[in-house]
Parts: structure tokens; sequence; C-alpha cells
């Protein structure tokens, strides 16, 4: 399906296909405001914006109004032929149809040309011709929808703090955007509107990590470029990274091509700047693991001409995107490493640490599957006293009878090279023993 299922995810995942079509309209300028509003029953859903409204002329071939073809028919719509936005993140005409015809019901409210307009739809099917209403100098476009509970079930609803977690990221990520949220359960209303962009975003998940920041300022970049890009990061003492990626205004949560061109940027960045102020300690190797430890970081690029991977736009597969977004992040984060000597000193200094802890993890690691290897491959009784060297040129083995003569060996050994396995004392004297004691023997029998 193209919401990704009849759970919880894809019942929320109607209410973000037409949220994504108000907000392409601020996008790209034609909007300042959006309105969210839950029904008592958190089983439906109103949202409207002051763009420009969906167009309502009748078209010429298939005789119906432009909103109608958008609502019921795949692709109808505006942004499918790349005509009416520059960028967008709805499903270039796919959503609002889809959304319909998994809804029970859905009206359609448009304030356009200084009319009113109207149209009701059961089950993706309209019940009546679009209707005109009295004039208006209102714009814009109202969408009031609920979903099938023949097909999500009576249970699964819209979740309150899930929806305005959403809408909150949307003013994060588009300033100038002021979304307004009213869930009519308990008649709670919220605003929310944030001027600082994604650099308010950053410090909202950092203070929700927990962990101080290594710098002071926050490094940003942006760029009018194609594609239009914002970053925003900070490293923090956390062990984990947290890079939040968007393409045009969509959460992809599962990364992508821009995801990847930031990181290989951001890694390039620091190695260079290490090896031309011979930064790097002698036997240290510095991975791309070790250089994102605890960054927290926000990416939010825009793409005229988005590539998802599947409906649901989890991931942006255009290809071209990665060596762009790698030169834009590279080219700033270098120039901004010099720029602010103490800030990098803190970061480089991080990064060492991040790959000196994870050598001495992995080498503890490694000592540890020796000796397990090692004491399973033989069966041995767990009293092996092994030595540090990793190299078996260099290892010897003593065995040794009896506890008494290995701890001996334990304290004249070399701990480098030399490992101590004492085996079991004598089980019998043979010596003095007749042939039939000797062969009677248990142990030795086993």
């Amino acid at each position: 399906m193209y919401i990704g299922g009849t759970d919880a995810h894809g019942y929320h995942h109607l209410l973000w296909e037409i949220l994504d079509n108000s907000v392409d309209e601020a996008i790209n300028g034609h909007a300042s405001r959006i309105e969210v509003v839950l029904d008592e029953d958190h089983h439906g859903a109103t949202i409207t914006d002051n763009g420009r409204g969906i167009p309502v002329d009748t078209h010429p071939k298939f005789k119906k109004s432009a909103l109608e073809l958008i609502l019921t028919t795949l692709h109808a719509g505006g942004k499918f032929e790349g005509k009416s936005y520059q960028v967008a993140g709805g499903l270039h005409g796919v959503g609002s149809s889809v959304v319909n015809a998994l809804s029970s019901e859905l009206t359609a409210s448009v304030w356009r040309g200084g009319k009113t307009y109207s149209q009701s739809y059961v089950r993706g099917k309209a019940t009546a011709k679009l209707k005109r209403g009295a004039k208006t100098s209102k714009r814009g476009t109202a969408i009031h929808f609920r979903p099938d509970m023949e097909i999500f079930g009576k249970r699964t609803a819209f979740d309150s703090k899930r929806v305005a977690d959403r809408l909150e990221a949307k003013t994060y990520l588009h300033r100038g955007l002021k979304i307004v949220f009213v869930d009519e359960k308990n008649g709670e209303r919220q605003e929310f509107e944030h001027p600082g962009g994604i650099v308010d975003f950053l410090d909202k998940l950092v203070t929700e990590r927990g962990q101080p920041s290594v710098h002071t300022e926050p490094f940003t970049v942006e760029s009018e470029g194609e594609p239009r890009l914002e970053v925003a990061l900070r490293w923090t003492e956390d062990t984990d990274e947290l890079i939040r990626s968007y393409a045009n205004g969509i959460p992809t949560g599962s990364g992508g091509t821009h995801e990847n061109g930031f990181k290989q940027g951001l890694s390039k960045a620091i190695r260079n700047h290490m090896e031309t102020h011979k930064l790097t300690p002698k036997g240290v190797k510095v991975t791309a693991d070790d250089i994102r430890e605890g960054l927290v970081a926000l990416l939010s690029v825009y793409v005229e001409e988005p590539q998802f991977q599947g409906q649901t736009k989890d991931r942006l597969n255009n290809p071209e995107v990665t060596a762009q977004i790698e030169s834009s992040v590279r080219t700033a984060f270098e120039q901004w490493l010099l720029n602010n000597k103490t800030a990098a000193e803190a970061i480089i200094a991080r990064v060492i640490i991040s790959s000196r802890a994870r050598a001495a993890s992995r080498a503890a690691s490694q000592q540890v599957s020796r000796k397990t290897a090692v004491s399973h491959r033989l069966n041995l009784p767990g009293k092996l006293a092994d030595c540090s060297s990793t190299n078996p040129q260099d290892s010897e083995l003593f065995l040794v009878e009896g506890d008494s003569a290995g701890g001996n060996a334990k304290q004249g050994r070399d701990r480098k090279t030399q490992a101590i396995l004492p085996l079991r004392g004598k089980v019998l004297n043979a010596e003095r023993a007749s042939q039939a004691q000797i062969l009677g023997n248990r142990e030795l029998q086993d």
C-alpha cells in the first residue's frame, strides 16, 4: 500500500500526506499558516492552509473540476508534471487521492478567486458536483477526512503527541511557517513557530540527549544551490550519534544519498584538517564511526525531482545528490574548522578519544575471544593463564603438572609471551601399582 500498512503508522501517514500538501505551499512561498484540528474522537482531522487553494476549473477532457480529479485520480495533482512547485514533498498527485480512497468520508473546502467551493466524498467517490458558495476575500484549502474503520479498525486513532511532534518539526524546518494545533478532545491549542529554524531544533535535540556539548557554537551551513541545503550540528559527550535527515521537509528515517553525502563530506573535512595540521597521534587510526561518535546533526535538503524509495518516502535515492552535498559540506566545514580554532581542537580531541576507546575495546574483545576460542577448541578446564601477545609466532604454552607447579610457573613466566596451563597431577602412582589396578582406574579408562 502507498501508506505502508493499516496500522497506526499507516493511519497517521494519511494525515502526513494532506499536511505535506499544505507545507508544499509554504515551501514555495504561497502559504504562511497551517491549522490542524483533531476531531473529538481522534478518528478524523482537518488541515487548513492559507495557500492559493486547489484549482477548481473544469478539465476540458474529463469534464470534471480539477479539485475532483486531484482527489479521485492517481497522478492528477499539479506537482506530478512539475509545473506548480519548484520543490515538493507530496506524492506527486498520488497522496490526496489515496487518502480519499481510504477514508469513509472526506470534505474539501477551497477559497480561491474570491469565491468559496466545496465537495464531499465517500470512500473516494464524489457524492455531488462541486458546490460554489459565497464570495470571500479568504484564500486557501481545508481538507477534513475520517479514515475508514473497515480498513484500519475501530481501535486505531490519531495520537495527539505524535501529531504535535510532527507539526513542531515542520516549523523548525520551515522558518516563517506557523502551525496551529487544536485537539478537540481536551480543547488544547498549541502554536508552533521557530524563527531560528534548524539551529533551534538542534538545541532542542542536544538538550533532550542530556549530555554536555564538546563545543559552544554549532556548525551551520545554508546553501541556495542545487540541491538547496541546510545543516546544523554539534558534538556532545554522548557515545552514540544522532542524525536527523529530511528531503523536501519529509523525514527520511532510513537515510539516503543526501545523508551519505553529508557523512562523507564531514569525514573528509575532519581527516584533511588532522593531516594538514599533523594532529593524528602515532598509532591512532581514525574511522568514520570515531568521527561521528557523539554527533548530533540536522540535515535538510530540497530537491526539484526527488526520487524516494517506496511511496512512504523513507529514503532519498537521487544519485546526483551525494557528490553535491559532500562537496558543499566538506568545503564549508573545513573553513569553519580553520575559523573556529578552539572548537576545532575540542572536536579533534573528541575524535581521538573515540578512536583510542574503540581500539582498546577491540583489543579487549579479541583477547576474550581468543581465550574462549582456545578453551573451546581444546576443551580446557578454564585454568589457562594466557599471555598478552596475539602473535602465535611469539607465544609459548607451558603445560605443568598440578596446581602447585602451575602457581610457581606463573610467578616466573614472561606474561607477554608465555602462557601456563596447569593439568591435573598424577591420578595413580603406576610404578607401585599392579597392572590390574592401573587398568581398573576409572579416570584412566575415561
